[in-house]
């Protein structure tokens, strides 16, 4: 297999998934809806789905160690990926979809922290500038929502599943390329031994972090859910709902480009209330307009309310032990971006019906309690 630098590899790889995730986070529940899944049961399958993510990364992520190990998880869960995606075209009906759904979501739960712990390492082992790696996950991201966008407008739905098992072809073939220097393991010499995750749910202040992010990140899942679908029942084009997307992306990539020269002087906990602050607005926002215009400004919101959170928590997670950002990292991934966010879509799944557009403004009002949990935790 080819070996490329290892720089090549982790920008390659963000491209890949990212493509991969720009299809399916905004539109899978379109395709589900068009194999004639209800609304309800979407919700409850995108729920139960971010419970087995939770359920994966914290079942696998702990079980790495080695630059090795890592490398061959995350070979072996995107074939597994590109093998879920692809029995789609053969079997049919509700048990089927249900069962595939969840095991799509189970196997590319861990790829996301997977990535960002390659990246970390690397931010050591060959002085990587992070941001701006990512954000070419990030222009993927936009990549793949809009021409998701348009083959839908030309070719129809079931033009999702074509192209995200193209995608996922993509991702395993990256996957299998080496990188040159090889993954090391990272510094655990005289740092002591790293602390369990049920050790460091014990501590208040782990708690309080996982709250609060996992709060803003989770308040998303009314979003990542429904938002296309809402959007397209008042009459918004498949078209005009994948530029909505990109929008909300671009804001994002253009945000982590700058945001050194942006937030360098900005505390963690300034950073994780701007995310929070623009939350509330960015749900209260959406939950009444139908304005075309309207919604793309809000969502330009995006880069505050995901990005602004995400990177205050890497920069909160790099404050740790060297041998204690995996585990910081695996609670992150599973319980705020895997527990509470099943928990919130869970909860616009049960309203969405009889709510519609009315179920983001729960998300914000949801937001609201936990501006108290953000004073009172403590960062270092």
């Amino acid at each position: 297999m080819f070996t490329i630098a290892a720089k090549s590899w982790l920008t390659l790889y963000f491209v890949a998934f990212y493509f991969v995730w720009g299809v399916f986070l905004p539109f899978w529940g379109v395709w589900l809806s068009g194999q004639g899944i209800s609304a309800e049961d979407i919700g409850l399958l995108f729920s139960v789905g971010l419970v087995l993510r939770f359920v994966s990364s914290m079942g696998l992520l702990p079980l790495v160690s080695s630059g090795s190990s890592i490398l061959r998880l995350l070979r072996v869960l995107s074939f597994l990926t590109l093998l879920a995606f692809s029995v789609l075209f053969y079997l049919q009906g509700y048990l089927w979809l249900a069962v595939i759904t969840l095991t799509i979501n189970f196997v590319i739960g861990p790829l996301v922290p997977l990535g960002d712990i390659i990246g970390t390492r690397l931010v050591n082992q060959i002085q990587l500038d992070y941001g701006r790696v990512r954000l070419w996950g990030s222009l993927s991201f936009i990549a793949g929502s809009s021409c998701i966008g348009w083959l839908i407008a030309e070719y129809g739905q079931p033009s999702i599943l074509w192209l995200i098992v193209a995608a996922s072809a993509v991702m395993w073939t990256v996957s299998l390329l080496k990188l040159s220097p090889h993954l090391d393991d990272g510094e655990t010499r005289h740092q002591g031994g790293k602390q369990s995750l049920t050790g460091l749910l014990k501590q208040r202040n782990v708690l309080l972090f996982l709250i609060v992010v996992g709060s803003i990140q989770g308040s998303h899942g009314a979003y990542y859910a429904f938002s296309s679908i809402y959007w397209n029942s008042i009459g918004i084009p498949e078209s005009s709902i994948a530029w909505l997307w990109a929008i909300a992306v671009a804001a994002e990539v253009l945000l982590m480009r700058f945001n050194k020269k942006l937030f360098t002087n900005w505390s963690i906990k300034q950073m994780i209330l701007l995310g929070l602050s623009a939350g509330i607005a960015r749900w209260w926002v959406i939950s009444f307009t139908d304005n075309v215009y309207l919604l793309a400004v809000i969502q330009t919101f995006h880069a505050f309310t995901f990005a602004v959170t995400h990177l205050a928590t890497i920069r909160y997670i790099s404050l740790q032990k060297g041998v204690d950002m995996v585990p910081y990292q695996t609670l992150y991934s599973g319980v705020a971006l895997g527990l509470l966010m099943a928990l919130f879509t869970y909860l616009s799944g049960i309203f969405y019906e009889q709510l519609q557009g009315q179920v983001f403004l729960i998300m914000s009002l949801l937001l609201i309690p936990v501006l108290w949990c953000l004073k009172i935790w403590k960062t270092q």
